[in-house]
């Protein structure tokens, strides 16, 4: 007899979780063989794999890294290296220590587990529009009710902001993607980070700051942090990544959490998982810690700041006339745009792909309210160099004229 699968499995997974969107665009690209816009990751030729090697070398050569490791928080030495490096850039008041640094297996496992942590069924949490799907994917898991504000090139609208907060009664918790935002590219300046910082006070919430592409800034002056600015006041937990500026693979990232959260968050990971991969941890340390940091970033921001300019000219000649609008940010992986006749973008995508072989990613999986972003768009130029910029651009702007044409008869 077979067996269906669906009455053993829990509301949560039965019901809450959807495919991916962005996976099912990623393998369509790879089926059809086509030029990809899509993936948010770094690309490997920027790998720093030599360097890296002699790491994992060097860790191969530390037996006790093959046993659990003790430290329930992660490897003690990146921890350390991490509270120095957020306090010398200016991200963390200068009372931050490992005690209250808890690595992570990539930044998605901090946003699971902050969310297991908080999110009690019915739950009201703030999320930008748009914002980063696989949060959005977990925190419905858990039961969260959305309350969405907008976002402008200076980050969270703060009137916005404060007529949910009235409105909306207890509120869990502000989730925003400060630096170079997934998807809209956008920042949130320092001045906006005081207006938000004070509405969390007065309306007694906390702020989740996911911060993994600050260090991909390509020009302008870097701003400051929500967990700096809150000083000792407690109300703020931000996640970083090494994803996006060593290699995604290596699967470490880190929360930065105040004092009185961070043993019930050591504790909460521990039912999770018996012990961190210290070899791995160990390797990263020894690749960052007399690595000349700056000069390694700049490499990187060169060749990112490249492919960002050769996608955002080639997409303008080629696409803008057929209507096509972007928004070109100063740092990150992504391109924001839309196209004001297309009204159903999924649809669009699926067809690009099929007929002129051209991957992007359909805006409207970025809103928590799925009725809106029906005609915004996503482009990565991580690991898009500038012929396949071109190349992309005609094909996507051939997709355009069809697809209308299409639509017209």
């Amino acid at each position: 007899m077979q067996i269906h699968w669906d009455r053993f499995l829990t509301e949560k997974v039965a019901k809450r979780l959807e495919p991916s969107l962005i996976g099912e665009m990623m393998m369509l690209v790879k089926e059809r063989e086509a030029i990809s816009f899509t993936a948010g990751e770094p690309s490997a030729d920027l790998y720093p794999l030599e360097e890296l090697g002699k790491s994992f070398e060097r860790a191969f050569g530390e037996p006790s890294l093959f046993a659990y490791y003790p430290h329930n928080g992660g490897l003690l030495e990146l921890r350390r290296w991490i509270a120095d490096w957020m306090k010398g850039d200016g991200l963390a008041p200068r009372s931050l220590t490992e005690e209250e640094i808890l690595l992570t297996n990539g930044s998605q496992e901090g946003i699971h587990l902050l969310a297991e942590a908080f999110i009690a069924e019915g739950d009201a949490i703030v999320v930008e529009s748009p914002t980063y799907p696989e949060a959005l994917l977990t925190f419905r898991r858990q039961g969260a009710r959305f309350l969405s504000v907008p976002v402008d090139r200076d980050g969270i609208v703060p009137e916005a902001l404060e007529r949910v907060l009235a409105e909306a009664g207890p509120v869990k918790f502000i989730y925003t993607i400060v630096n170079f935002q997934n998807p809209s590219g956008y920042t949130t300046t320092d001045e906006r980070k005081a207006q938000v910082l004070a509405l969390a006070r007065r309306y007694d919430t906390v702020i989740i700051e996911d911060d993994p592409y600050r260090h991909l800034r390509y020009e302008g002056a870097p701003q400051g942090s929500y967990f700096a600015l809150d000083g000792e006041g407690g109300r703020v937990i931000y996640l970083g990544s090494f994803s996006k500026i060593v290699v995604p693979g290596i699967r470490v990232g880190w929360m930065a959490l105040p004092p009185e959260l961070a043993d019930k968050m050591t504790e909460l990971r521990v039912s999770c998982e018996i012990s961190l991969p210290a070899l791995t941890q160990y390797a990263l340390w020894d690749f960052l810690k007399d690595r000349d940091l700056p000069h390694y970033l700049s490499t990187l921001r060169g060749a990112y700041r490249s492919r960002r300019d050769a996608l955002a000219e080639a997409l303008r000649g080629q696409c803008g006339p057929l209507g096509l609008e972007i928004d070109v940010p100063q740092g990150g992986f992504f391109l924001w745009g839309r196209i004001p006749w297309v009204k159903d973008m999924v649809a669009f995508a699926r067809y690009a792909i099929e007929e002129e072989r051209i991957g992007f990613i359909p805006g409207r999986i970025f809103f928590a309210d799925e009725t809106e972003g029906a005609d915004t768009i996503r482009f990565s130029f991580a690991k898009v160099d500038g012929d396949l910029a071109r190349e992309g651009a005609r094909r996507l702007a051939r997709a355009m004229t069809s697809y209308r044409s299409a639509l017209n008869n």
